[in-house]
């Protein structure tokens, strides 16, 4: 049994909402195949589906598009039926399996692995599409080298023919005052030239045709019937061999026709997906929620046939609350209200993605049976009334607990009375079946019932009572009202025909429809209220977001900064490095006490501009005039001179020297020392070993840098590097770099008493 009934089919305008799906394919392949779609009550089938629709949106947002693809299917049944095809017929099927090959590597991407698995499935015809793009050109004409034989036989025609147009041009020019018009022209496959009537006579020709007035005749001289002979048996060989080429191609497809027939079915679902995706984008649709249970809840449903003027649809019923009654003014929503519960229920089980929010959830179901407009018969002589209780009493006969049930003005049509209690035993009969069911109604004995009981949900279609109009939308847990008396009054009927009116009323049925106003007012200011309150959550998100994007930017050009400072001070490093080690050359090249004097001096003067290594920001440590520091670069300790800013001054060993306050932590107090002596050389608390074992390779070489420059400054001369022995990677990218650095004299590896390979001695 299907899900759905033809009635259901129609009562929900699955195919027109269908129609509008398939429009978005890239093929008449797919948009049939859309067109098609029925629902099932499979969930896992149904899960499958929306997993590919998913993994196609995924691709269409990349750019993806099935390309030139057609269906074959017509086409091989042709070439089954009477072996011909047209060249426009054989380039239609190089195109789709030219474009079945591409779509096939567009979608075997890891981000796209059950869309991979179905493309797998197409056969490789890459060489069938080749063979017709070798013999069809792009017109769909059989091209004259589709082979070594054609090529022959149509480049002997086109010099026959030249031969024998040559020939005839000097014929007209001969016998101009005979020719009718001196042009060259075919008939019946031969060419000849327009002659005068009565030339015939004079020349030696053959006619073989004429004007309608008979005053030009169509003329072959004698000389050249047997060229023309000769170019006719050409046309017929050249027309041969394209008729082989054309059956030889045939018969290849026939060949690949089963396979063929299969990749239809792939390249039909390929495009069906494509087309849901491409729905889905144009009109915010989303993958609902599937549950195990048989419920229905829709959060902003926009029935697509409504296009802009959809007021999107809440609604939740179902599990607890089997049955929903919904009821309100006439023209206020209702029908909308169910056809679009049936029609979403139904797109989500044909794997459509529906436009509503991503939090709608939905149940899967065995049958969606409606009862939704006027379906009189004249034919089996049935009123309204008996066309819906047909119909009914067919739903009831089918309904369980895995059935929808849609029924529009249940008890209408009939006599109020009666109809109110049809109608209380029909619902009554749906929970005791156990179905899940939304029932439209005017009738007051409904409204009360569905208050009353536990397992109905009691909603109304909103009117606003200012406008005199419906807002179309569902307020759940608020029975509805006519509001034809009120309406009445608006339009102008005479107050005491309105309060003869009410007074037919009972005083509790009054007091009833005056509390039902008063909740809907209510709601409405509680909507309103809402409504306002989304409006200034949302303007605080955007101020949020833009914020943070401000203090993203800001943050960006700060490490802009940085950086560019960071590369100026490394330039600047190299660059002292650099002078650092000509000056120790020199110093070592003349040993001279002024000599020595002089370095030290320059040494002093590019100590005072060396940045520290760069590496991870410290903070700056609260300094005062006389405190001790300790130059974090090379352990040097020294008293502070005076504090300006950025800028601080220390006093090490003597000199002077301006750092920033990050280059320096705060170190205990020293005993005073005798004053460096300018002919000899500087040594400070430098260590004369360095282990880096564990460190990764950038973070060793800055190590070392800062290390080599403790030595440098210090007028050590050589130092042992503690790397280890491991793998070698270590040893051998600090090798590397020693040896790219000017002021190293020679490095080499310790004795094996002293560390060996693990080892290195560093001489500057």
């Amino acid at each position: 049994m299907s899900v759905l009934n033809p009635r259901t089919r129609r009562d929900i305008e699955l195919n027109q909402v269908l129609g509008i799906v398939a429009g978005y394919a890239a093929s008449e392949l797919g948009k049939q195949a859309v067109l098609s779609f029925s629902p099932t009550a499979d969930r896992a089938e149904i899960e499958r589906e929306f997993a590919l629709v998913e993994e196609m949106l995924e691709a269409v947002r990349g750019g993806f598009s099935p390309g030139a693809i057609s269906d074959l299917r017509p086409i091989l049944d042709q070439a089954k039926a009477h072996g011909d095809l047209s060249g426009e017929q054989l380039l239609t099927v190089a195109e789709t399996l030219e474009a079945a090959g591409e779509l096939q590597l567009a979608l075997s991407g890891e981000r796209t692995p059950r869309l991979a698995a179905l493309v797998k499935k197409l056969s490789d015809q890459g060489r069938l599409a080749a063979a017709i793009r070798r013999a069809i050109d792009e017109r769909g004409e059989i091209r004259d080298d589709a082979s070594p034989k054609l090529r022959a036989l149509t480049r002997h025609r086109r010099i026959l023919a030249d031969e024998i147009t040559a020939a005839l041009k000097q014929f007209i020019n001969r016998h101009r005052e005979l020719v009718q018009e001196p042009v060259v022209t075919q008939r019946g496959g031969r060419l000849v030239v327009p002659l005068k009537s009565g030339a015939q006579g004079t020349l030696r020709v053959v006619v073989h045709d004429s004007s309608a007035s008979g005053q030009t005749l169509f003329c072959e001289p004698t000389s050249l019937v047997h060229a023309n002979n000769r170019l006719r048996e050409l046309a017929d060989d050249i027309w041969r061999e394209r008729l082989r080429i054309l059956t030889e191609l045939v018969e290849q497809i026939l060949a690949a026709e089963r396979r063929l027939r299969a990749d239809m079915e792939v390249l039909e679902e390929i495009d069906s997906l494509y087309a849901r995706a491409r729905f889905a984008l144009a009109w915010r649709a989303t993958i609902p929620r599937l549950t195990e249970e048989e419920r229905v809840e829709l959060v902003e449903a926009r029935h697509p046939l409504l296009g802009a003027r959809a007021v999107p649809i809440t609604i939740h019923f179902g599990g607890p609350k089997k049955v929903v009654v919904i009821t309100g003014p006439n023209t206020g929503g209702k029908t909308v209200t169910l056809k679009t519960i049936g029609l979403f229920c139904a797109l989500a089980q044909c794997g459509v993605p529906i436009p509503a929010s991503s939090h709608t959830t939905l149940g899967v179901f065995a049958r969606i049976r409606s009862d939704i407009g006027e379906e009189q018969s004249i034919e089996q002589n049935l009123s309204t009334f008996s066309s819906h209780m047909t119909n009914i009493v067919g739903i009831l006969a089918e309904a369980d607990e895995r059935t929808l049930v849609l029924l529009d003005e249940l008890g209408a049509g009939t006599d109020p009375q009666e109809g109110a209690a049809l109608g209380l035993a029909i619902l009554e009969y749906l929970l005791e079946l156990g179905c899940t069911a939304a029932v439209a109604t005017h009738l007051t004995p409904l409204k009360h019932f569905a208050i009353k009981h536990p397992e109905v949900l009691s909603c109304s279609m909103e009117f606003d009572l200012d406008t005199l109009s419906p807002t179309y939308r569902v307020l759940e847990g608020v029975p509805g009202r006519s509001c034809a008396l009120i309406i009445a009054e608006r339009l102008g009927l005479p107050k005491e025909l309105v309060e003869r009116a009410k007074g037919s009323f009972s005083l509790g049925e009054i007091r009833a429809e005056e509390i039902i106003e008063e909740l809907q007012r209510e709601r409405a200011a509680a909507r309103r209220l809402r409504a306002n309150l989304d409006a200034e959550r949302e303007v605080v998100r955007r101020l949020k977001a833009d914020y943070q994007r401000r203090l993203a930017a800001l943050k960006e050009k700060k490490a802009e900064a940085i950086s560019r400072e960071l590369a100026r001070l490394e330039e600047e490093l190299r660059a002292a490095r650099k002078e650092l080690a000509e000056l120790i050359a020199q110093a070592r090249a003349q040993e001279t006490a002024a000599a020595r004097r002089a370095a030290l001096k320059r040494v002093e003067e590019l100590a005072r501009r060396l940045p520290g290594p760069p590496g991870e920001e410290r903070p700056a440590p609260h300094l005062r005039e006389g405190d001790m520091v300790r130059i974090r670069a090379s352990g040097a300790v020294g008293r502070v001179l005076r504090v300006d800013g950025a800028r601080v001054e220390v006093e090490v060993k003597g000199k002077r020297v301006e750092l920033s306050p990050g280059a320096l932590e705060p170190a205990p107090a020293l005993p005073p020392v005798p004053p460096v002596r300018p002919d000899l050389p500087v040594h400070t608390s430098v260590p004369l070993e360095l282990s880096v074992r564990g460190l990764t390779v950038e973070e060793a070489k800055r190590r070392v840098d800062a290390w080599l420059d403790r030595l440098l400054l210090s007028g050590v001369h050589s130092g042992r590097l503690i790397h280890g022995k491991g793998t070698g990677t270590l040893r051998k990218a600090l090798h590397e770099h020693l040896a790219s650095l000017p002021y190293v004299r020679r490095f080499y590896l310790a004795p094996p008493g002293e560390g060996g390979e693990g080892v290195t001695i560093v001489e500057l």
